[in-house]
């Protein structure tokens, strides 16, 4: 069930999105990066919904370790809610 909600959710979801919930957030994050996020969770979710490690480290060598340490924050913040 939570995952065809989350896939409803990403099918709409926009660059932008991101943009205003990085922003409310006060995260520091590149513009780069934010086309990063915004490739993998459009074409990856259910690999990083499912944990999957290879996807993670992809991630991790696309993005600065500051930066992976706030997704990976906010996915275990998040999956509190849906797992």
């Amino acid at each position: 069930m939570y995952k065809t909600l989350i896939k409803e959710y990403i099918n709409k979801l926009k660059k932008e999105d991101i943009i205003k919930y990085i922003e409310k957030n006060n995260f520091q994050v590149s513009d780069k990066e934010i086309d990063t996020i915004y490739f993998y969770i459009k074409n990856y979710w259910e690999d990083i919904f499912d944990n999957n490690k290879e996807i993670w480290d992809k991630i991790s060598h696309d993005v600065s370790p500051q930066t992976f340490m706030i997704i990976q924050s906010l996915y275990q913040k998040y999956k509190k809610f849906i797992g």
